[in-house]
């Protein structure tokens, strides 16, 4: 077999190959009984009808097809083997000849891997943040689990304030008419800044139940009924009530009431849940670190067409949770902020393909593997979080591959981040703002 490869732009091969006229007989011969064993033929049994015949049932291109099905993939995956090539996507076939008695030619577009040059990566200095809880988290969280306990009460007469809760009658009208849908009996509605419509709240501040009061206020431009965006709109409001919110004591009451045996044992527990958070998020911010000081110290060409991929699945990410809080595809192509969020997820495309791309220079520099033994827990994991058998979810070759580059880029961050130099400066991290962000998997086929 003669193969030729032609290097074009930064990662795209131009495979030639041409094949032995008696070696693609025989691939042809194999089709022909493969397929004498499928059809049923009058006057033969199956697999037993002649070359001739099943030529003349099924025809020679037909049979050249199923002998292309079978034969091109191994001759692909041979040369890819034998020329060390690391493709990152299927292989692309654009033309072939295949005449019997004549040798088989062959052309496909290949995408290799780029070429990393990796600078220093053993001992990089990474300068980090060191995230530390403020002096006030302890009191802070013990608040937010008093006000998940909140109860709202009726209170007697008296103006409404910012933070109460009330329940309203209106009716909503735009250009004096009543708007469809635009009217409401016992809304329930918390006073808090912007919520609603901007200004709202605030216009009812000082009512008292029982009153009626006109309220104006706009729709925001990008209101998702677009008969409405940016319109003025009038309401007639009725308070009917006031609710206001109870938080309970922060007292061995609460704690048990959240499961805790008293005040002192849920402090304990809270202590150790956010200090566990400060371990990972300085856990975290130190792999961003010397990874990024890794990718600066290396060089390597990004391919655009890399990019449009990891782009276009970050994009469907995108789509899938703006369809799933019940928007229109189409109609969000249309928002303002649009363009920007293509743009940012472009650039993070690009980021994550150099992150990978560069990772995946250090486990083959480095000759890391990843041995079933290292896999098997994270395999157990899976088939546990979808109650199916470890087997099952072992045997399954896609799962294996996603399991294993995970695995593989966790060994290999672990790395980097155990021969690096660490420096930390003291940064204050709010209470539950901890990062859950994940490096980029190294060993990415993209």
């Amino acid at each position: 077999m003669k193969v030729t490869l032609e290097k074009q732009g930064i990662n795209v091969v131009q495979l030639g190959l041409e094949l032995e006229p008696e070696k693609a007989i025989k691939a042809y011969e194999v089709a022909c009984r493969q397929l004498s064993h499928k059809v049923n033929i009058p006057g033969f049994r199956r697999g037993k009808a002649p070359r001739k015949v099943i030529e003349q049932t099924l025809g020679v291109d037909y049979i050249k097809r199923e002998a292309l099905e079978r034969l091109v993939p191994e001759l692909l995956n041979k040369v890819i083997v034998d020329e060390n090539l690391d493709v990152i996507t299927e292989p692309e076939v654009s033309s072939y000849q295949f005449e019997l008695g004549e040798p088989l030619t062959l052309h496909a577009t290949l995408e290799v891997r780029p070429e990393v040059t990796l600078g220093q990566y053993q001992g990089v200095e990474a300068h980090v943040p060191q995230a530390a809880m403020p002096d006030d988290a302890l009191d802070r969280a013990l608040r937010s689990i008093a006000e998940s306990k909140a109860s709202l009460k009726e209170v007697a007469s008296r103006p409404a304030a910012m933070g109460d809760t009330l329940v309203l009658d209106f009716e909503c009208r735009v250009d004096d008419k009543l708007v469809e849908g635009g009217k409401a009996q016992g809304l329930i509605l918390e006073m808090k800044e912007g919520n609603f419509l901007e200004g709202f709240c605030e216009q009812l501040v000082g009512k008292e139940p029982g009153t009626a009061c006109q309220v104006s206020a706009r729709f925001p431009a990008e209101y998702r009924n677009k008969e409405l965006a940016g319109k003025q709109a009038e309401f007639t409001v009725e308070v009917k009530g006031i609710r206001e919110r109870f938080l309970p004591d922060i007292d061995d009451e609460l704690a048990r009431a959240v499961g805790a045996g008293s005040l002192d044992e849920l402090k304990t527990m809270l202590k150790a849940r956010m200090d566990h958070e400060i371990d990972q998020e300085n856990e975290a911010r130190v792999q961003r670190a010397v990874v990024e000081a890794v990718i600066a110290n290396s060089s390597v060409e990004i391919p655009d067409s890399m990019v449009d991929r990891e782009h276009e699945l970050l994009m469907g990410s995108v789509r899938q949770m703006v369809e799933g809080n019940g928007q229109s595809w189409a109609d969000f192509q249309k928002e303002p902020e649009y363009e920007q969020i293509v743009a940012a997820k472009r650039e993070e495309a690009r980021h994550r393909v150099l992150t990978s791309l560069v990772l995946g220079a250090v486990v083959r520099a480095e000759k890391m593997t990843v041995g079933d033994e290292e896999l098997a827990p994270y395999l157990a994991e899976v088939a546990a979080r979808y109650n199916v058998p470890t087997e099952r979810v072992a045997g399954r070759q896609d799962i294996r591959r996603q399991v294993a580059e995970e695995v593989l880029t966790r060994k290999v961050v672990e790395y980097l981040v155990g021969h690096a130099s660490v420096h930390y400066h003291k940064d204050e991290l709010p209470a539950g703002e901890g990062s859950q962000e994940e490096p980029v998997s190294a060993a990415k086929k993209d």
